[in-house]
């Protein structure tokens, strides 16, 4: 098998954004946080305030991503990509919550990959802006 081999196993629960993919989404939301770069640890995003922010957030991949969607609604708007795991717990406590579900058509290139990821994505999109009067 030719390409990123991490791609393709449990090596690594952080995945890259693409640029694109990011660039597309901050033109869209201009975005003020993103809690979780690749270079921070998980608590600091997790514990940090997430209130009057534009999140971006593309969390580490393995358990714990419901942990990181608890956090939505703190947000003004909280924009996450995640793996399509419908078959998950978290997708139908949290992901199903989401104000917006945009599936991504075909495989994202993660970690300048020239092979695509094994899994499908997506973007979940928490407003209160969207939201109109209760």
């Amino acid at each position: 098998m030719k390409g990123n081999k991490t791609l393709f196993s449990s090596l690594t629960t952080h995945w890259a954004t693409p640029k694109g993919v990011y660039d597309q989404l901050d033109k869209e939301f201009s975005f003020t946080l993103d809690p979780c770069p690749l270079q921070s640890t998980t608590e600091e995003g997790l514990q940090r305030p997430w209130s009057g922010q534009l999140v971006f957030c593309n969390p580490p991949y393995g358990r714990g991503v419901q942990d990181w969607l608890q956090k939505a609604r703190e947000a003004d708007v909280a924009v996450y990509l995640l793996p399509a795991r419908t078959d998950t717990l978290w997708w139908h406590q949290y992901a199903l919550q989401a104000d917006e579900i945009r599936f991504i058509k075909g495989r994202l290139h993660f970690n300048e990959s020239k092979t695509g990821a094994p899994f499908p994505s997506v973007v979940l999109i928490y407003s209160y802006r969207r939201k109109g009067p209760s």
